[in-house]
């Protein structure tokens, strides 16, 4: 992986940077979007519409206790958690189609919605896996542009609100499955952001500020941590239609407010995976990737891309899995 880190490295620094750009920011090139995993990332003009699906796959494998590596043996020793019931491995598959559509220059509006596939595995081999499948919670959101130049730069304002359309009730039996495993938040949250972009002649990049602020409490007594994100990436064209990305991400979410009242003092006791205080995270990544966007002929305007992203650091609250990686592909087409 180091020697593919090292590639995508060198294409991106492969010449110097030249701030000098006499053009509008356009989206018509390969780079003209940020890498696939980022949301609301760019606006459309006056009338046009863009359809899009992305498929991402998340393993997490191993226990953190904060920043540090523990056994499944050092969690039964010091927290008295049940070692048969503590996970061991995670599979979050989540597919996302999502349309836009500019109803001004000023103003475009997104929806999404997500359909996720989680999988469980615990110590115990008797166990079995646990899992999870539906309908996650439904996005909808304005992006509203606040400055653009002339010399490529542009900024705008991303206005999102989820929907609790995702269950908060999954079970194995008649046992309520823990955070983790739950399809949505169950709280109506709002999605607040800020997106800069700029392209030279051959490079673009971008930043994102952003997060997600929970509203109220759910029917299941708890409420899930709001979250603080940030990005930054760059791209280079290495021809009229296709490009390398890399990106940095960081991301803070609090621990869970309350508790899930479907789960017995007994399910707490048992597994940091139905705990409020092990949830949530401090995380770093890297992202790779690539992006093409057809030019010409009859794919003209489809775009397909790929992202891999990996942790540079992390520090879990509690004990919890430790993420291993996540890829991302995608497809978008604009009219």
């Amino acid at each position: 992986m180091k020697k593919t880190s090292l590639f995508f490295l060198t294409i991106l620094l492969n010449a110097p940077f030249s701030f000098a750009h006499d053009e509008p920011w356009t989206a018509a090139r390969p780079d003209g979007h940020a890498p696939i995993s980022v949301m609301g990332d760019h606006m459309h003009t006056m009338g046009e519409w863009m359809v899009s699906y992305r498929f991402m796959t998340m393993e997490m494998e191993g226990l953190l206790n904060g920043s540090n590596d523990i056994s499944a043996t050092d969690a039964n020793t010091t927290y008295g958690y049940n070692k048969m019931m503590l996970p061991k491995s995670m599979t979050m598959d989540m597919h996302m189609f999502g349309a836009m559509h500019a109803i001004s220059d000023k103003w475009t509006l997104m929806c999404m919605l997500h359909y996720l596939d989680n999988e469980m595995t615990m110590q115990g081999s008797s166990m079995g896996k646990m899992e999870s499948n539906g309908i996650g919670d439904l996005k909808i959101a304005g992006l509203y542009d606040l400055a653009r130049w002339d010399s490529g730069r542009r900024i705008h304002l991303n206005i999102g609100l989820s929907l609790p359309t995702g269950s908060i009730d999954e079970k194995s039996g008649n046992n309520t499955l823990g955070y983790g495993m739950q399809l949505g938040s169950g709280t109506w949250d709002f999605h607040p952001a800020v997106t800069y972009l700029a392209q030279t002649e051959n490079y673009s990049y971008g930043a994102q500020l952003g997060g997600i602020l929970r509203i109220g409490e759910n029917d299941q007594d708890y409420t899930l941590g709001n979250k603080f994100e940030a990005g930054l990436w760059g791209a280079r064209k290495i021809t009229d239609s296709l490009s390398a990305s890399a990106k940095l991400d960081y991301s803070n979410q609090d621990e869970v407010d309350g508790a899930h009242k479907g789960l017995t003092t007994m399910q707490k006791n048992m597994s940091p995976g139905n705990q409020a205080t092990s949830q949530g995270r401090d995380i770093t990544t890297l992202g790779l990737g690539l992006n093409y966007y057809f030019q010409d002929g009859g794919l003209k305007g489809h775009r397909l891309a790929a992202e891999w992203e990996t942790p540079l650091d992390q520090k879990v609250n509690g004990v919890q899995l430790e993420l291993d990686s996540t890829w991302t592909l995608g497809w978008q087409y604009a009219w």
